[in-house]
């Protein structure tokens, strides 16, 4: 059997969209850390670390720049939220 440069290529380009990086998707909602319980904010803590993970492992993979600041912008704008939301249920639950 003889070896074919061209099929190898040919088949990486093939299976280079199976291999594309894909963005997670961002939690669906933050609680109102005025109203909230702490087993609604440790649960919401919990479910945004796992997504802060999922966006680091996609960082390292995706190569599109554009693409990784859209990713990141995406999880500070999060961060930022649960954060204020922390603020407010440390404000009304006494610190």
């Amino acid at each position: 059997m003889k070896f074919n440069p061209a099929l190898v290529v040919i088949g990486t380009l093939a299976a280079g969209p199976a291999l594309a990086c894909t963005a997670p998707t961002p939690p669906t909602s933050i609680p109102d850390g005025k109203t909230a319980s702490k087993d609604t904010m440790l649960a919401k803590k919990k479910e945004i670390d796992q997504y802060k993970r999922k966006v680091e492992e996609y960082l390292a993979c995706e190569i599109n720049p554009a693409r990784v600041q859209m990713a990141q912008a995406e999880l500070d704008r999060i961060a930022n939220r649960f954060n204020a939301e922390i603020r407010a249920f440390k404000a009304a639950n006494g610190g």
